[in-house]
């Protein structure tokens, strides 16, 4: 995956809440040990992830934003 797509990627990825996060981990988990626990998160670098995973997170983030639209489109 280019420098662009991944940029993008996190730009998603910081919109999504604590238990979309918490999904996504668990896809990272999948594909490397290595990362960094901090006291306010985990830091991955996208370096580290192949793009298979890269592109399993991409679909996730875009589910998650297609579901939130959905319900909101429901409540309005």
């Amino acid at each position: 995956m280019n420098r662009s797509k991944k940029e993008a990627l996190k730009e998603s990825l910081d919109k999504l809440d604590v238990r979309e996060h918490a999904q996504i981990f668990e896809v990272i988990r999948r594909y490397t040990n290595n990362f960094t626990t901090t006291q306010t998160g985990v830091l991955v670098s996208s370096d580290n992830l192949p793009d298979e995973c890269l592109e399993e997170i991409e679909r996730m983030v875009s589910f998650f934003m297609d579901i939130r639209a959905h319900l909101n489109a429901k409540t309005d």
